[in-house]
């Protein structure tokens, strides 16, 4: 089964917490629980069951820069809906 995947990135420094799906920015939130929610939320329009779960992927303490990454894994429909088919 094929699969696309979705990338949900969050960078945040001292001014807020940037979110980005597949680059596509999507808001800067002024705490890091709203990105999460928000990305939460996009992540629910691509797949009904979705769960994320952030990973610190890069923090650099001279500029209070941290990033964090979730990757969310989606099944295309038409190989579900040929899946199905009798031969």
């Amino acid at each position: 089964m094929q699969q696309t995947s979705h990338i949900f990135l969050i960078e945040s420094n001292s001014s807020g917490h940037r979110l980005t799906v597949d680059g596509n920015g999507a808001g800067t939130f002024p705490s890091l629980s709203a990105a999460q929610a928000m990305a939460a939320y996009i992540a629910l329009r691509f797949l009904p069951t979705a769960t994320l779960t952030f990973e610190l992927d890069f923090k650099w303490t001279l500029s209070d820069l941290e990033i964090r990454v979730a990757t969310l894994e989606v099944p295309q429909i038409q190989n579900l809906e040929n899946s199905y088919v009798d031969r």
